[in-house]
């Protein structure tokens, strides 16, 4: 049971007694204008504030209250960098380096205590988890050890060592202090020219219209009005509130999050930080206490957040928080004799995918956010400050933020509720579960299913969560696992669901081995490889660009020469102002039509657009805005909903697709990258001859009401050529295997195309967005490139595995799979010289290569392309 050593000291709406209220107000008079109007003062707001100063950015903070007074002065501040993604490291170190510097620039401590931290592992997988996050941190210089239970218990004396099977100790690491953090950050802005307001609510935030794309105005608050151009919603659990002012939903969701704090333990002093991610607990090293947190599976989720919560508390709830007393006691038997002197139960915002949300809101231009930090305000602060600074006064960050950026939710999913509180209470009671390769959620699901879905399920598809769509994973034989309505774990009285095939399915992926599913998936790459495949991508983005400038919009947008013959596909990127990658799609010109969906009658030149799903809403937003920048009279229409994709690839796709229509399926009519309006059993759809994995192959992209008839139709056929059904893990492997990419994993916004060996499609013609930067690097060489591995070693690799050139680690994997053709493991993945010079194709050749893998390094034979079939010869068809 919970003991309490003393009376809760910690009452719900007063101010703790430890809690000095300073004010930090520079001006009581409210300016007439500013650059950036930052809303909230917490720690994303006060650095934000710092860094947007320290560009020379005019910047005002308003607080409706006192700093920190939200959810900033109450929180455990711990302090680590080894994440399951290299953005999060990054962001992560950035935060720590800021930490230290800024006490050197302004002379006030910022509370930095640099304890280390010990990551406890119960089971072998956790540990393999360890393993990778430790090979990662190599080629980012984040020095860390795998150590067994005898060493942890030597840094950490409470332990006990016959609980655990291993640690993680990342000397690096520590905590901080919130209240001192910020004040240090205040102080920073302050002397170049930051101001803050406090007692000072926002009212409104207007907007102007009048260009066609909604802007900021400015913002109203009970002392006067600010004009502006640019908004950051940086409130915390407010956060919706403010985007409610402007007619925005946000994905956010306030939930109650507690530690409490221990009595004297003496022997902890100056010991690392403990996280036991197996037990959902974590430990912040408080002088000789304990603060003691964790995650539970049934949080108390807040449905309305009292707008006058400052400085304040909810009592803790000993019922939920129990099982984290008795999961810390189970590796550290002091917790079953220490008393509690007090707990902590505050509000934090947390968000469907446990990542922040920042970025320009696409529907409002200059309204941009910094909140819905899920307990990671501290730990993210000032590396997502940083980037937030570069994007709003550049544009757009410097390091990929993609899974950060608000575009990241189609707006679909933004203003569903239940879909979003859902999906954000598992995201809070797994968050210090295990990341596997290929863990899927339970909760959200079927919220958009495809036209395919129900034929699918019922053939066997096991399927994958992406962007709120379901698309097949793989297949399985003889039997069915549909997804099943979300149960909460059983929480909240709702009932666990009997039915856990799904889930059954799920757990052969729970390794970072080779998947249990590996064989069946390579039966469907090699019938792809062999044979004949079929392919579900309708939740693909798919988009008409249309209007009277559409050809000028084209040109800006597109690197590739897009003024083809109508019906000719050309695959292209699009780039950023600073030529990064924003996007790759395919073109499609096309000339006035029927009116149908896939034939739109249009008024002049038009073009089909097709990009990836997951990052669709991104690529639709990015040429929005550019369309909008440049004033060309030009429109998106984004028909996803409207179309169903099915892919028939493999050597005798043409063969059964002839079977089906009367158009000739030739290489005359049909030659490489030539789509047409075909029939099939009556109904009409455009057929591309195009491949996603280097096969000969076409898609059929079909309007909704005919998707069951062209269906029906395809697997009648597909009977007498024995065409299998595949999922999107088969397509993945194939299209590493051909060395295709995928964007936001292989190639992204901060990679320049002649960096990641894409400037053949990167025209010398006329202007495109970006192209100064790609005709520099042209010109004068680059000092990072994407480059292919193949493995002696059967060992599986998902990414972010460590690139040995000799001893000297040189980058990390963006992907790696197992490719069925080669019968190798394969990955790609961007070489950096580790001096910073430019790259030569000499250095690239020289050097023997290794590839990390769970601390173990495995021969890797480098390739500037795929091995695969280097000269397109069975894209062309020719498998002679």
């Amino acid at each position: 049971m919970l003991r309490t050593a003393g009376r809760n000291v910690f009452k719900t709406k007063n101010v703790p007694k430890f809690q000095q209220v300073l004010s930090y107000t520079t001006d009581t008079n409210i300016p007439n204008q500013a650059d950036v109007v930052v809303i909230g003062g917490g720690v994303a707001g006060c650095s934000l504030l710092y860094h947007l100063s320290k560009r020379g950015i005019k910047t005002v903070l308003l607080e409706r209250a006192k700093i920190t007074s939200g959810t900033t002065w109450h929180t455990s501040a711990l302090c680590w960098r080894l994440r399951p993604g290299d953005a999060d490291i990054r962001l992560s170190e950035s935060t720590r380096k800021l930490l230290i510097s800024l006490e050197q620039e302004t002379g006030l401590n910022t509370g930095w205590i640099n304890n280390g931290g010990l990551f406890i592992a119960k089971t072998e997988e956790r540990l393999q988890e360890f393993k990778r996050l430790h090979t990662l941190g190599h080629f980012f210089n984040i020095e860390s050890h795998v150590i067994d239970p005898s060493e942890a218990a030597k840094l950490s004396p409470i332990l006990d060592p016959k609980k655990f099977k291993g640690a993680l100790y990342s000397p690096g690491d520590g905590c901080t202090d919130p209240s001192m953090y910020c004040a240090a950050l205040i102080k920073g802005a302050n002397t170049r020219g930051g101001q803050i307001i406090e007692n000072c609510p926002v009212n409104n935030i207007l907007t102007d219209p009048t260009s066609g794309v909604r802007k900021i105005k400015a913002v109203e608050t009970a002392k006067g009005t600010i004009e502006t151009s640019c908004v950051v919603n940086a409130a915390g659990v407010w956060s919706t509130n403010i985007a409610q002012l402007v007619g925005l939903d946000l994905p956010i969701v306030p939930i109650k999050h507690a530690y409490v704090i221990t009595d004297s333990i003496p022997e902890v002093k100056n010991t690392p930080n403990l996280r036991d991610h197996d037990g959902s607990t974590y430990m912040r090293i408080q002088g000789d206490c304990i603060y003691l947190g964790g995650y539970e599976a049934n949080p108390e989720i807040i449905k309305d957040m009292p707008t006058d919560f400052q400085f304040s508390l909810f009592d803790l709830d000993k019922n939920i928080f129990e099982v984290h007393l008795k999961n810390a006691a189970d590796i550290a038997p002091v917790f079953e004799r220490v008393g509690i002197k007090s707990d902590i139960c505050g509000a934090e915002a947390f968000t469907p995918d446990h990542k922040p949300i920042m970025g320009e809101d696409p529907r409002l231009g200059g309204f941009y956010y910094s909140c819905g930090y899920n307990s990671l305000g501290i730990n993210l602060s000032g590396g997502c400050a940083e980037q937030l600074a570069i994007w709003i006064s550049e544009g757009r960050p410097e390091i990929p933020m993609f899974t950060y950026d608000i575009r990241r939710f189609m707006p679909n999913l933004r203003s569903d509720r239940a879909w979003i509180t859902e999906t954000t209470q598992e995201c809070y009671a797994k968050n210090f579960g295990i990341v596997f390769p290929h863990d899927q959620p339970l909760a959200g699901r079927n919220h958009k299913i495809g036209p395919f879905h129900e034929a699918l399920v019922a053939s066997g598809a096991v399927m994958e969560q992406a962007q709120g769509w379901e698309r097949p994973g793989y297949f399985i034989k003889d039997r069915t696992a549909p997804v099943q309505a979300y149960d909460w774990y059983g929480c909240y009285g709702h009932v666990n669901n009997e039915d856990k095939r799904y889930e059954h399915e799920l757990e052969g992926d729970y390794t970072f081995g080779f998947s249990k599913h590996h064989d069946l998936i390579g039966e469907e790459a090699n019938a792809a490889r062999n044979n004949v495949a079929l392919f579900d991508l309708s939740y693909f983005t798919k988009m008409y660009l249309s209007g009277p400038d559409a050809e000028e919009a084209a040109d800006w947008l597109f690197t590739t020469d897009t003024g083809k013959e109508p019906g000719r596909v050309v695959y292209t990127c699009s780039l950023n102002s600073k030529g990064g990658v924003e996007a790759d799609v395919t073109v499609t010109p096309l000339q006035e039509g029927v009116g149908t969906l896939d034939d739109p009658m249009l008024k002049g030149k038009g073009y089909y657009i097709v990009a990836g799903g997951t990052t669709g809403y991104q690529t639709v937003s990015h040429f929005k805005k550019e369309i909008g920048k440049k004033n060309f009279k030009a429109v998106i229409s984004d028909i996803t909903d409207k179309l169903g994709v099915l892919s028939i690839q493999g050597p005798k796709s043409r063969a059964l697709l002839q079977t089906i229509t009367e158009t000739p399926i030739t290489d005359e009519r049909f030659p490489p990258g030539m789509s047409h309006i075909i029939q099939i059993n009556g109904h009409v759809c455009r057929a591309m001859r195009i491949s996603f994995i280097g096969e000969l192959g076409y898609e059929l992209h079909v309007p909704v009401a005919s998707c069951g008839p062209v269906y029906k139709k395809v697997m009648e056929a597909g009977r007498g050529f024995e065409l299998k059904h595949a999922g999107f893990r088969a397509l993945y492997s194939l299209s590493l295997e051909k060395g295709y990419h995928l964007w936001n994993r292989d190639v992204r916004m901060d990679d320049n195309p002649v960096e990641a060996n894409l400037q053949m499609i990167c025209r010398k013609e006329g202007q495109y967005l970006g192209k100064q930067h790609v005709e520099k690097l042209k010109q004068h060489g680059v000092k990072k490139k994407r480059v292919f591995f193949t493995l002696e070693d059967r060992v599986a690799i998902y990414g972010l595995e460590t690139i040995w050139r000799d001893d000297t680690s040189v980058g990390f994997l963006r992907r790696g799979d197992w490719g069925y053709n080669l019968n190798c493991s394969i990955g790609t993945g961007f070489v950096e010289h580790p001096k910073g010079q430019i790259l030569t194709d000499e250095f690239l050749k020289s050097g023997n290569y290794y590839i990390e893998v769970l601390g173990m390094r495995y021969p890797a034979t480098l390739f500037f392309k795929s091995p695969f079939d280097p000269k397109n010869r069975r894209l062309l068809g020719q498998y002679d």
